[in-house]
């Protein structure tokens, strides 16, 4: 049976300590992957086997082998999406139909799941288009961010890459990030943070204040440089299949 909003315990019960005196200070974080069945590039992508597990299966497992979430939801409008979600062990939130478009924004999408399933601390998006996520990856950026502090963090990757943009009126090409004329050696230059997409943590106050994935005092975690890759096309997909078999989580047990 799929779950939408399972009966749950009052927050002060599930926090309390083991000992049954006190609260404890661990936040309820909750985790949710949209997961729309109407995707262009590739249809149904989220499923589509990526070394023989379903796509979204490589960001679950590793979301719940992590022991950071109370909670892993699939958010999706597709039953075959929430049959394959169920196998991996989230738990499915259907979605409606007017967060499902290919015009809808992410954040519309966590806007309906939050409204429904309010509580939780810090709130954790992930995208199934980045699956060389690892376990590690989510205890690493928590406590990232309880060190900075932070309402919010964004993950990124450092890359080596210089920037160029063209004039549209003259057709002249300018370097956005470096200076041909005394161009760095990669030794000598600590390149540039891009975001990749993976994950994002917001603390709910941060949430219920903007809506939106990123704000307040942010921090960031740097993963490593192959979780550059994202899947938006089927060469996309040639790559992290490559990138997969070296990189990838592949947690101990599975029911596939």
């Amino acid at each position: 049976r799929f779950l939408t909003a399972a009966a749950r315990p009052p927050a002060c019960a599930r926090r309390r300590g083991a000992d049954g005196g006190g609260m404890s200070s661990k936040p309820r974080i909750v985790a949710v992957v949209p997961c729309r069945g109407g995707s262009v590039g590739i249809p149904v992508k989220n499923i589509k086997p990526l070394l023989g597990r379903p796509l979204l299966d490589w960001c679950v497992r590793a979301a719940m082998d992590s022991g950071v979430f109370a909670e892993v939801y699939v958010s999706t409008d597709h039953p075959q999406i929430a049959k394959e979600a169920e196998q991996s062990g989230a738990k499915v939130f259907w979605r409606s139909a007017e967060t499902a478009t290919s015009q809808a924004s992410t954040e519309s999408a966590m806007v309906e799941f939050a409204e429904k399933l309010p509580d939780f601390d810090i709130l954790c998006l992930i995208q199934a288009t980045s699956p060389l996520v690892t376990p590690e990856d989510f205890v690493g950026a928590l406590s990232e961010m309880q060190k900075q502090q932070a309402d919010s963090l964004v993950t990124v990757v450092r890359a080596h890459r210089f920037l160029w943009k063209k004039n549209p009126s003259t057709g002249e090409a300018v370097a956005v990030n470096y200076e041909p004329l005394k161009r760095p050696r990669r030794q000598d230059w600590d390149g540039e943070l891009i975001e990749n997409g993976a994950f994002y943590y917001t603390r709910k106050a941060q949430w219920d204040k903007e809506h939106c994935r990123l704000g307040g005092k942010m921090a960031l975690y740097e993963m490593a440089e192959h979780t550059l890759s994202e899947i938006d096309s089927l060469v996309d997909w040639q790559i992290l299949e490559g990138l997969a078999a070296t990189h990838g989580y592949f947690p101990a047990t599975h029911n596939l």
